[in-house]
């Protein structure tokens, strides 16, 4: 066996390993690791680290947090009133509805200074009811987060924990992307 096949098979090996049950899972027993693998454009994050105490703000300016929303499992949505990618809006709408009995919150966050329109005429012209108006214009989250890119979008769990997220424009009403939130939305 030359040195590539070697490769190819350890690499075989190893992803069978990884979609192989592990000890005391059951074959049918999802994880949320799992689903986010086959979510395009989901990065996991191995280290989980806890969603800052960095302050943003309400529809009524009030100061709040990502560790206010403790208990829920959090869809946290950086967009701008500006950036085209807004088209992801609508369907975060939708999930924000879908999921508004669950332990689940979805914080879509204007961030940095929104040129041209105000974040809530934004919301309320376009319909977007389900979805809370928060702002950061600074963009320290996004700052603190070392992402510059709109829309960014992270997913955490209800222990306060960032799993992952997608930078850039996703299909949230992909299967894919569904099967990952309703999982996390059963198991804040």
């Amino acid at each position: 066996m030359n040195g590539l096949t070697s490769i190819v098979l350890g690499f075989a090996v190893c992803l069978s390993f990884l979609a192989a049950p592990q000890p005391g899972q059951a074959a049918d027993d999802v994880t949320f690791e799992s689903l986010a693998r086959k979510m395009p454009g989901f990065r996991l994050i191995s280290n989980k680290p806890p969603v800052p105490d960095t302050v943003f703000f309400d529809a009524s300016n009030q100061r709040t947090s990502l560790r206010d929303f403790s208990g829920k499992a959090l869809l946290i949505n950086f967009w701008a009133t500006w950036c085209t990618p807004v088209r992801e809006l609508p369907t975060l709408n939708a999930i924000a509805q879908e999921f508004k009995d669950a332990h689940f919150k979805v914080i879509a966050i204007a961030s940095g200074q929104q040129v041209g329109k105000n974040p809530d005429a934004f919301l309320k012209e376009h319909e977007l009811d389900a979805l809370n108006l928060y702002k950061d214009p600074h963009a320290s989250l996004m700052t603190l987060f070392e992402t510059t890119t709109l829309p960014t979008t992270l997913l955490a769990d209800g222990s306060g924990r960032i799993l992952g997220g997608v930078i850039g424009e996703a299909k949230w009403n992909s299967k894919e992307a569904r099967a990952v939130l309703a999982h996390l939305a059963k198991n804040p």
